[in-house]
């Protein structure tokens, strides 16, 4: 949850073999930090608890505030067009992020029956910011190329090197402020000798009783890196990475997971006493380790005594094949909430999804005009309808979807004098058409 301080790799050479052996695509690279922090910060479990602590003092059954909408803008940097991935894959992610959730993904019915008791609607949405920072018209959406093949992650390192590709100097793309946009960097994550990382997340900065010696990471860094491969389920790129079983778009629903608050369902331990550590949700069973894309039904790494239940696999905080999964838990779903109420109030904000400041220019050129005219519309919004009316008040002529400097063919249109107009209405110019 919100307990971290600096990102910084643990260096224990068995750890990241085990890790290795157990599934040469390592989902996420969250666990390699927990195992350094509970070598080299003392503080770390301690921040944890009493966090976890807060949550529980304000209650556990968190559905008031109706469903939280929180805007996303996605940084595609690439630097091979297979990597360039399209914004239709975007869309899709967006589309399973929001069924997932929601509880509205089909796979829903697959919940065991010993699950379906705690299964929750989050009511957590996500929406492509509409406004950039500076109160421009955005899709939400920015393809940048860069010079470096991919960014890797430093298994043995101090730092988090894929951060790298949240750095312009560094060859990726600069945050938009992490207060009020979700950032979420789609890249090439380069395999390291250890296997293929997909996606890591920073959990949200801490609350005032952190413990000394415990600081949030720098506010630039906050967001969600994936690899390319993962995004969407309808990615002409998903098989780049040789494997077949994350091509469904759970790695981001996994990765925003670890944003909001949740720790993986085994709570992080690798290699010693499997069942001593806990993720500190008590409608996950506890479970020694991540499936390991198993897709094993009957694991039960754990004996609970009395009411024991099975390894809770559906669980998008646990490792598994992105078809095995299909669930959140009510608890889980009342972290998150809190840890937006109370860490990430600012997304509440809705400062990304306004609509785009009308500065009230509309132009055309050129005026008079003949077959063709472009539409310039300042800081309306990138997408747009443009109607050309008659001088009746009849609609000629209708584009969709028309972007900041659209070109409209008029040669089809009789002379005279015409009403050119934003969907909304609210801004027209008139442009005379006239013929040679």
């Amino acid at each position: 949850m919100a307990f971290f301080t600096r990102f910084a790799l643990f260096s224990v050479l068995s750890a990241c073999l085990l890790s290795a052996g157990l599934n040469a695509q390592h989902r996420c690279g969250l666990d390699h930090y927990v195992q350094h922090q509970r070598e080299h910060n003392p503080a770390y479990f301690e921040a944890y608890r009493r966090v976890l602590a807060s949550w529980k003092a304000a209650g556990t059954e968190r559905g008031g505030g109706g469903v939280y909408v929180l805007p996303v803008v996605f940084h595609v940097v690439y630097h091979e067009d297979d990597q360039n991935v399209p914004d239709s894959v975007i869309y899709s992610q967006l589309e399973v992020l929001n069924e997932d959730y929601r509880r509205l993904n089909a796979d829903a019915v697959n919940t065991r029956d010993a699950f379906l008791p705690v299964a929750a609607d989050c009511e957590i949405e996500f929406q492509l910011a509409q406004t950039d920072p500076d109160g421009n018209p955005t899709t939400g959406i920015t393809h940048t190329y860069t010079e470096q093949t991919g960014f890797s992650l430093d298994l043995f390192g101090t730092t988090n090197t894929l951060d790298a590709v949240k750095d312009s100097e560094q060859g990726g793309v600069d945050a938009w402020d992490t207060d009020h946009y979700i950032n979420i960097w789609v890249c090439n994550i380069e395999p390291t000798f250890f296997g293929q990382i997909f996606g890591l997340a920073y959990p949200p900065a801490g609350l005032d009783n952190w413990p000394a010696g415990s600081s949030a990471p720098s506010p630039e860094l906050e967001g969600v890196i994936v690899h390319y491969t993962t995004v969407g389920r309808n990615n002409p790129f998903a098989g780049a990475d040789d494997v077949n079983d994350n091509d469904m778009g759970r790695t981001c629903t996994h990765e925003l997971g670890h944003y909001l608050g949740l720790r993986h369902t085994w709570g992080d331990e690798l290699f010693f006493d499997v069942c001593s550590e806990d993720d500190g949700i008590g409608d996950t069973p506890l479970c020694g380790s991540g499936d390991q894309y198993a897709c094993d039904y009957t694991a039960n790494s754990c004996d609970e005594g009395t009411g024991d239940l099975p390894d809770q696999l559906e669980n998008y905080m646990d490792y598994t094949r992105d078809e095995c999964y299909n669930m959140f838990t009510q608890e889980q779903k009342s972290l998150m909430r809190y840890v937006i109420e109370m860490l990430r109030p600012t997304l509440l904000e809705g400062v990304g999804l306004k609509e785009p400041c009308y500065d009230g220019s509309i132009s055309v050129r050129p005026n008079p005009a003949s077959d063709w005219i472009t539409c310039n519309f300042g800081k309306s919004p990138m997408r747009h309808s443009v109607l050309i009316y008659d001088m009746s008040g009849k609609c000629v002529k209708t584009v969709q979807q028309a972007d900041a400097n659209t070109r409209i063919y008029t040669g089809d249109l009789p002379p005279g004098l015409y009403a050119v107009t934003l969907g909304d209405s609210r801004h027209t110019l008139r442009v005379v058409i006239q013929r040679p």
